[in-house]
């Protein structure tokens, strides 16, 4: 409590005051409800109902708040409205601490986690199971609450018992699922407009209506629920969190930049160097890094564990890494000792919608028809080998050497120690492994509201500290 109060007192609070200005009656004093949210959060309770209770039952909740007893209502309006305001606190904590030189955010590192919806993994659907429950939805409705109108030709034997009870949980119902048909119509339209690689069956695309915005995907314990995907950058000498971001994605593409180019406004073009794992190491990657003046260290991931295809012998072919480069010539020499003819090079699409360049190699059949290594090298039905090199392959031979060096095992030990001890953290004391609001943008807010709660702590024992380091 001491620490949410004395940290709370030296904040800019301007839009979080701007955020309860205009008409209706006079609000509870919003830095009093925030000292209480962020109490909350400290202790593990991420819900607005659960503020509503304490706020009137927790002695420290009362002294936070000087008495104060805002409704269930106030509380949900609290949580969605910090969207406004929740950016300019965090800012504000962390141009304290740099002014204070509590901390110099040069080098941070960077990490995702996924955390679970506020939607049931047993309730998604696909278009046409949609289309399906909106037909008995809507038959329902004109049976039972709107007599007047014409009911369906088709007579409705017996109310199905996934369909709510009462009129106003029927008509929920109809909006949540007409709101899931126009998004997973919006999803079919983008995934035609993707690259025959990264197109999905749209029979197996699936939807929750509990949550539009989420994106259903895999958790870290193999789960397919519907799923938000939050990313943090974290400052490596404090462990106070320098930005934050949430996707409805189920992947880390095409996040670093955008992580990057806000730690660099939030720190005003501190950052140097940041620490992530392979998830943050592509090409694209590697080149958004260097356009923005960025030393990344994250290791490149490591494909040649995982089987190939089938040799004539049965075994996995020779893998491409065995080939032999020449980055002055671009030749490509094949494991027989025999030069590759460089076919075409063609722009090849990646998964965020960019391109990069790929060389595309093939060996005449007169070399593969004779060599000793053919049973090894060639496919079931194939006559010549053919391989494909990214134009920029160069760059991520240069990072795994960086990272075989000391500072690239330094790096490793230190991503560890720093971020993912802020996940943990958040997972095991802070509720962070569920949400509790729906919607992307509520979930922004929650999230918002939970790092500037672990920063509270994380400032407030930086400063008490530096009082009493000894001279």
């Amino acid at each position: 409590m001491q620490a949410t109060r004395e940290t709370i007192a030296t904040l800019n609070l301007d839009d979080l005051h701007q955020a309860y200005r205009g008409t209706g009656s006079a609000p509870y004093r919003p830095e009093l409800m925030l000292g209480i949210a962020l109490v909350e959060l400290l202790r593990g309770d991420t819900s607005p109902a659960r503020w509503h209770q304490d706020a009137d039952t927790r002695e420290q909740c009362r002294l936070l708040g000087q008495g104060i007893s805002p409704s269930r209502t106030a509380w949900y309006d609290f949580r969605d409205r910090s969207l406004k305001f929740i950016e300019q606190v965090h800012q504000s904590m962390v141009d304290k601490a740099i002014k204070q030189r509590l901390i110099e955010p040069e080098e941070c590192a960077l990490y995702g986690t996924f955390t679970a919806a506020a939607a049931s993994r047993h309730k998604i659907y696909n278009l046409k199971q949609i289309n399906r429950r909106l037909n008995r939805l809507g038959r329902t409705i004109r049976q039972l609450d709107r007599p007047d109108q014409a009911a369906s030709k088709k007579p409705l034997e017996a109310v199905p018992k996934w369909i709510a009870p009462t009129p106003g949980g029927r008509a929920e119902q109809l909006d949540r699922f007409s709101q899931a048909k126009r998004r997973m119509l919006e999803n079919i339209d983008e995934n035609r407009k993707k690259h025959c690689r990264y197109r999905r069956d749209e029979a197996r695309m699936v939807i929750s209506p509990a949550d539009v915005d989420a994106v259903i995907g895999r958790d870290k314990h193999k789960v397919l629920r519907p799923l938000y995907n939050t990313q943090l950058m974290t400052d490596c000498s404090s462990d106070l969190i320098v930005a934050f971001g949430v996707w409805a994605q189920a992947g880390d593409h095409a996040t670093l930049a955008p992580m990057i180019e806000k730690t660099q406004r939030i720190t005003g073009d501190r950052l140097r160097t940041v620490h992530a794992d392979s998830g943050y190491c592509s090409i694209l990657d590697l080149k958004d890094c260097e356009a923005l003046n960025i030393n990344l260290y994250a290791p490149v991931q490591d494909n040649t564990n995982q089987p190939g295809r089938k040799s004539r012998s049965g075994a996995s072919q020779i893998p491409s890494c065995d080939f032999a480069f020449d980055e002055s010539t671009r030749e490509l020499t094949c494991p027989g000792g025999h030069a590759m003819k460089l076919v075409r090079e063609v722009q090849a699409p990646r998964a965020d919608g960019r391109r990069v360049g790929e060389l595309r190699y093939e060996q005449s059949v007169d070399h593969c028809g004779v060599c000793p290594l053919a049973d090894r090298c060639l496919g079931v039905n194939a006559k010549r080998r053919t391989i494909s090199r990214q134009s920029d392959q160069a760059m991520l031979e240069a990072q795994k050497r960086k990272m075989d060096s000391p500072a690239g095992k330094r790096s490793g030990r230190l991503r560890g120690q720093v971020v993912e001890r802020r996940f943990g953290d958040g997972k095991k004391h802070r509720g962070q492994d569920a949400q509790n609001g729906r919607g992307l943008a509520r979930v922004q807010a929650e999230v918002g509201l939970l790092v500037v709660a672990q920063n509270t702590l994380t400032l407030w024992l930086l400063v008490n500290r530096t009082k009493t380091k000894p001279i």
